[in-house]
């Protein structure tokens, strides 16, 4: 019996072992098999299932827009009041991205296309119609006003005469439509009339909007690497329109093109790491760092946002100096961007939202700015295993600097430099449930179901061990104990044979 124990213990402890053993070794080999299907499925090739999202990705993509109502027009221009706006919106648009005109390298290495969007207005999403109307400021009034700032008074008495004459304003009423994708301003119709009469070509067009000619468009050529070659460069940009940097800011740091374009990643994202993207509508590459974790349509992801030090002023961020435009002497705080050199000279100032995160002097000389984290950040929601991006808002205002200029009257009420608020934008993108529903079973299921055999060996094991060792300490217990017994009664039985002589000596 007690042979018979020993052995079946000894079994048992064996089996734990080597359950732990195979557990063990599993999480290594399953790893590996994991990494290597990650590897062959992610990298872009043609035809592949990978390749047909790629082109038309199968999300929910929103356009979507708050505008800023002045209130208190009249007082700004005449007494110099402190601006009031009032926030309307969202105007909301689907937008629709396709790539075209793609093409691969001989050897597949990279990538070479065009991504056309399409927006359509969303009624049910937004809060009233497209022309809707509200006060905002007259940006190509204001724009004229700027570019001879620095020139003689004459051609700034010209242009005071040409803005009485066409019945010009600081703030105008527009609406929706009009602001953002475009109307006939009478200024630069007058301005181009007036130089084509002299034959002389601006290159101007009577039209003027935010998104004007946007809408349909592609914003520019993108080579990317395919990650056939090197997986960690998968989708990260080679070139941009045959460039490798960017033209317009001071330093090589800040014309770098980084990254890729926000909607894929490499696969196997670490938490450590800074994710990096090229945004053509702000002429540079932004970067986010990894903020906690979140689900997207019950998927684990990272969520990354942008930190505050890139938008920093050069005190908080050094590397930001090159943005300095038109030279590092015209430096602006925190929180802004100065778009003027990417932009043909216009006074068009990027922030966040309500300037969030930006210089207080900025949100304080605008009454109606409230920045909120929830409502103004923006951020990316990556699957970290194949580096697919499942949610994600990216979230921008577009200002206008005013400021005074002499001989210009609309002006002269302005005591100093001021980013006036134009509206604010929010591009959010969400997989629909469809691919959700794919994207679970083709990657996360399979991935489930190794890591339950791997860790369910190593957990059986572990129990069998345990049990094993406590059944092995319980046996030797109660060994101990029958061997106790078993003195005790010899000890006895010794006793009374030693008293039973010593009465017999007695008797004698």
């Amino acid at each position: 019996m007690g042979c018979s124990t020993k052995v079946k213990l000894t079994v048992f402890g064996v089996l734990g072992i080597v359950l732990i053993a195979i557990g063990g070794i599993l999480i290594e080999v399953f790893d590996q098999v994991i990494h290597s299907e990650v590897n062959e499925q992610i990298p872009l090739k043609p035809g592949s299932e990978t390749f047909k999202k790629w082109v038309n990705p199968p999300a929910d993509v929103f356009l979507q827009f708050w505008l800023f109502d002045v209130q208190n027009a009249y007082e700004i221009v005449h007494y110099g009041d402190k601006p009031i706006v009032v926030e309307k919106g969202p105007y909301s648009y689907r937008e629709y991205k396709v790539k075209t005109n793609v093409t691969f390298s001989e050897d597949n290495a990279t990538a070479s296309y065009y991504e056309t969007r399409t927006l359509v207005f969303d009624r049910n999403m937004s809060v009233g119609d497209e022309n809707d109307t509200f006060v905002s400021l007259n940006c190509p009034m204001m724009g004229f006003a700027t570019m001879v700032r620095f020139e003689y008074d004459i051609i700034k008495d010209i242009l005071e005469a040409a803005f009485e004459v066409l019945g010009e304003h600081l703030f105008v009423k527009l609406t929706v439509k009009d602001l953002i994708w475009g109307y006939e301003e009478p200024l630069l119709k007058f301005v181009n009339d007036a130089a084509k009469s002299r034959n002389i070509s601006l290159g101007l067009d009577d039209h003027f909007g935010l998104f004007y000619g946007q809408n349909g468009s592609n914003d520019g050529l993108y080579t990317i690497y395919t990650g056939t070659k090197d997986i960690t460069q998968a989708y990260t940009i080679q070139t941009w329109n045959g460039n490798e940097s960017l033209p317009y800011w001071e330093t090589i740091w800040c014309n770098a093109i980084n990254g890729t374009d926000g909607s894929l990643y490499h696969p196997f994202i670490k938490k450590s790491e800074t994710l990096r993207l090229f945004a053509t509508d702000v002429c540079r590459s932004l970067y986010a760092d990894y903020e906690g974790d979140r689900t997207v349509k019950g998927i684990d992801v990272y969520r990354f946002v942008p930190p505050a030090k890139m938008f920093g002023d050069i005190k908080t961020n050094p590397d930001n100096i090159g943005f300095c435009t038109p030279n590092i002497t015209e430096c602006l705080g925190s929180g802004v961007l100065n778009m003027s050199a990417c932009k043909d000279g216009a006074q068009i100032v990027m922030s966040s939202p309500h300037f969030y995160q930006g210089d207080p002097d900025y949100v304080n000389a605008i009454e109606g700015m409230h920045p909120e984290k929830d409502v103004h950040q923006t951020f990316l929601d990556v699957e970290p295993i194949s580096g697919v991006l499942l949610s994600a808002a990216k979230r921008l205002q577009i200002n206008i600097a005013v400021m005074p200029i002499p001989l210009i009257s609309s002006t002269a009420k302005f005591k100093n430099l001021t980013f006036f608020p134009i509206l604010w934008l929010n591009e959010s993108a969400l997989i629909n449930d469809a691919t959700a529903k794919d994207f679970k079973s083709q990657i996360l299921e399979p991935i489930k179901i190794l890591d339950a055999v791997k860790y369910g060996l190593i957990t059986i094991g572990a129990f069998i061990l345990f049990c094993t060792i406590v059944f092995t300490i319980k046996y030797w217990v109660q060994r101990s104990r029958t061997r106790g017994g078993e003195l005790q009664i010899n000890q006895g039985d010794y006793d009374v044979l030693r008293d039973g002589e010593n009465e017999q000596q007695d008797g004698e």
